[in-house]
């Protein structure tokens, strides 16, 4: 993740799902991203009214460029966020090991 490139999330809609694994690639699954995307937003009252305005509801499966914008500037970018937890490991959310 230390090279990757998050400038095609500033062009265009993309797949919630997307975007959560953007900021959560440490979830095991995609569902788990999108879970805990949607559970911090709905904790931080001034996001998720920000976002309630721009058309996000509980049931939004794909972001508005307008939405992600509000998103990034609320959280930076997925490269921000990852060199945040490299420096506060503390911040991350460990994968999950499968069940044998």
């Amino acid at each position: 993740m230390d090279n990757q490139s998050f400038d095609w999330l500033l062009h265009g809609c993309h797949a919630l799902s997307e975007v959560a694994v953007a900021y959560f690639p440490n979830y095991q699954y995609n569902c788990s991203a999108v879970k805990a995307f949607r559970r911090i937003i709905k904790e931080h009252a001034v996001l998720l009214n920000q976002l309630t305005e721009a058309g996000f509801t509980p049931h939004t499966t794909t972001l508005t460029p307008q939405q992600i914008a509000i998103i990034v500037r609320f959280w930076g970018t997925p490269a921000l966020v990852y060199e945040m937890i490299k420096k506060n490991s503390y911040l991350a959310v460990p994968k999950m090991k499968k069940k044998i």
